[in-house]
């Protein structure tokens, strides 16, 4: 039978008081439930020390002191099962399982803890026995709150929605004032694309308790997704002054902190999440990171080792796998990494890139174009892509095809980012999209094709319906904003950015707000901008890169050097236009051989872009001894782009100098 004196103290201390006052004989509970104590007064001392760092938030120290009051009287059920919620909140399935399996066998019946026992087999994975447990009929009404909301978790990581939004639905109507199933329900609405949703889900948990853990943690993730990094970290440091050993909060914190470039910071609280768990695979696998973005990689091969294989089928773990293996030139094991990432992610481009240039590098040119054929077929093209589809067509001796592609490459005119065309037929996306017009999942692929084959009338008018139905979704403004584009509606565009943007600020967000603000002449808006987000993102390249261009623009050179030299230091000497933009730089500053040599390399990389054609030139030109090389290379740029104004009036005057001289 159930231990009345648990019942009636709630597991408060002074329960045996609380008993003692109604006349109640603990002697007598405990010979009723095989003997189970009532909790001697060492064990209620530690009892009472781990109530209170719970109430503090200390999920840590409160499970030391249960270990304490549970050694000093292993019988007593009540230090059991509040062992079992604390190793619960610890993500701790399996210690939870046993404990409340000791109290089975001190006398507790099972129904009053399916909730609990329910949400161990859910953290283990363990879907069946979670379902028998959440589901039983014999949960006290108390408990009920708490089971539907673990039964959204597990529908949650099965893929189920339906049975998500029923378990959330009822969860909310028997304890809306619980703040972790606002967290749960938060969760749930940004994993749907109702971003949003998401965030007003994860105001309301803050509201209901704002030392809440959990809530603090994901009101940070939200931000981070919403505006940038630096948003995230001052909720991370709040949730930290509450609780220092939080492992879950301090991986976050640490990821963040490695993504913003903190390296030596991020390195601290990896290290510190490993003293508190010594097996903790994201905390190795950050430093793996740390690790093989500065070039170590075996060091980073040994960090992985440390996962165990636990977060290999994630994106980002088989992303660092195979840049480790491409760093180490082993080519095959690269190719397989980034083999299965880009079947887990097919429109990831830079996991395209890597692929590709692995096989390219291994010899496989062939299979190196097949692997950038969605890119390279489309207007949006990565440029990196669209060179590397050339040199692999050259080396197939395709020299025709190859000089047409790394022309495109050479213009750095490559258009709007254009959606991937599906492989679906366009009848089958038309009639799946009729039948769901307000499904996401099956409209934004016939938008994408419409988009492709240029009916951007249709594709944008899709897009609104869309949009209409999904307000929270940030997805659904951007592509409203990108069919409004192609069809020079500026205003309708920058409407629908401006909306993307407060629900999720992130980069491809930023550069359309730029190139619409810029087609529009708005300037100083699209400075503020791309101010605003470097303040969330300050090591953005694309950020960085737009900010460099702008103080080009303005003739602020010593800034504009500045920031394209630390972007050189990070991506190296291969980025054409980055060397190109420091060639005109260092031309302002008058430091002409800086500039030279700059331009040479950019002229090496990409001698077929008029970009680099135009600014080697001008650098050439600050040399009075090489007046006729610069006419010849910015007579190039005017051969190829003979429209461009700036080119024609640079080359006049190049030619002016040289009579002159």
């Amino acid at each position: 039978m159930p231990s009345l004196l648990r019942i009636l103290s709630k597991r408060r201390p002074g329960a045996i008081a609380l008993a003692a006052l109604l006349g109640l004989s603990v002697a007598g509970l405990s010979s009723a439930i095989n003997a189970a104590s009532g909790g001697n007064e060492d064990a209620q001392r530690a009892f009472a020390k781990a109530q209170e760092y719970q109430s503090r938030g200390d999920a840590r120290s409160a499970r030391i002191e249960l270990m304490n009051a549970i050694k000093a009287d292993p019988d007593w059920i009540d230090a059991r099962i509040m062992q079992a919620e604390t190793l619960l909140k610890l993500f701790d399935g399996i210690g939870a399982q046993a404990e409340l399996e000791r109290a089975f066998d001190l006398g507790l019946d099972p129904s009053e803890v399916r909730h609990l026992y329910g949400h161990a087999f859910q953290l283990q994975g363990n879907w069946n026995r979670a379902k028998g447990q959440l589901f039983a009929d014999d949960i006290p009404s108390q408990h009920q709150a708490y089971a539907a909301r673990i039964t959204g978790r597990l529908a949650l990581q099965t893929g189920d929605d339906a049975l998500a939004t029923r378990a959330f639905d009822r969860a909310i109507a028997l304890d809306s004032a619980d703040p972790d199933l606002w967290v749960d329900i938060a969760r749930f609405r940004a994993g749907s694309g109702d971003q949003a949703g998401a965030i007003a889900a994860v105001n309301e948990a803050v509201r209901l308790d704002p030392n809440n853990i959990r809530a603090l943690q994901y009101r940070g993730e939200l931000l981070r997704f919403q505006f940038g990094l630096g948003a995230a970290l001052p909720w991370f440091e709040r949730g930290l002054q509450i609780d220092p050993n939080d492992v879950a909060l301090l991986t976050e914190y640490a990821a963040t902190l490695g993504d913003m470039g903190r390296m030596t910071d991020m390195l601290t609280v990896a290290r510190k999440i490993i003293s508190l768990d010594g097996r903790n695979a994201r905390a190795f696998f950050i430093q793996a990171v740390l690790a093989a973005r500065a070039g170590k990689y075996d060091l980073a091969r040994v960090l992985m080792q440390k996962t165990e294989g636990e977060l290999d089928d994630m994106p980002a773990v088989l992303l660092v796998q195979g840049i480790i293996e491409h760093g180490e030139a082993n080519y095959n094991a690269a190719i397989d990494k980034f083999t299965r990432l880009v079947s887990l992610q097919p429109n990831n481009r830079q996991a395209q890139n890597l692929l590709a240039r692995s096989l390219y590098l291994a010899g496989n040119a062939d299979d190196a174009i097949a692997a950038l054929n969605l890119q390279v077929n489309n207007s949006g093209a990565d440029p990196y892509a669209l060179w590397l589809t050339g040199r692999a067509l050259e080396a197939l001796g395709e020299r025709q095809q190859s000089a047409g592609v790394l022309n495109r490459a050479a213009r750095h005119d490559i258009g709007p980012k254009a959606a991937f065309a599906p492989d679906v037929p366009m009848e089958i996306l038309r009639a799946e999209a009729n039948r769901e017009p307000r499904n996401a999942r099956v409209v934004i692929p016939y938008i994408r094709a419409l988009y492709d084959r240029g009916d951007f009338n249709q594709a944008y008018a899709k897009a609104k319906q869309l949009q209409a139905g999904n307000p929270g979704a940030s997805d659904a403004h951007i592509l409203v904003a990108d069919t409004a584009m192609a069809r020079n509606d500026y205003s309708e565009a920058l409407a629908a950015l401006e909306s993307a943007r407060k629900i999720h600020f992130s980069e491809s967000v930023m550069l359309r707000m730029i190139d619409v603000l810029r087609a529009t002449g708005a300037m100083q808006q699209s400075g503020e901008v791309l101010a605003q987000y470097l303040s969330y993102n300050p090591n953005s390249i694309a950020g960085l890169r737009w900010m460099a261009y702008e103080h080009l623009e303005t003739e602020n050179w010593e800034i504009a050097g500045r920031i394209l030299e630390n972007l050189r230091k990070r991506i190296g000497d291969n980025d054409a236009l980055i060397m190109a933009g420091l060639a005109q730089a260092y031309t302002g500053l008058g430091q002409t051989e800086k500039a030279i040599n700059a331009g040479r390399i950019a002229y090496r990389v990409q001698p077929s872009s008029p970009v680099v054609s135009h600014l080697y030139g001008l650098a050439l030109l600050a040399d009075e001894t090489r007046g006729k090389d610069a006419i010849d290379l910015i007579q190039k740029a005017v051969t190829i782009v003979p429209e461009n104004a700036t080119y024609r009036r640079s080359l006049a005057k190049a030619i002016s100098v040289v009579e002159q001289s």
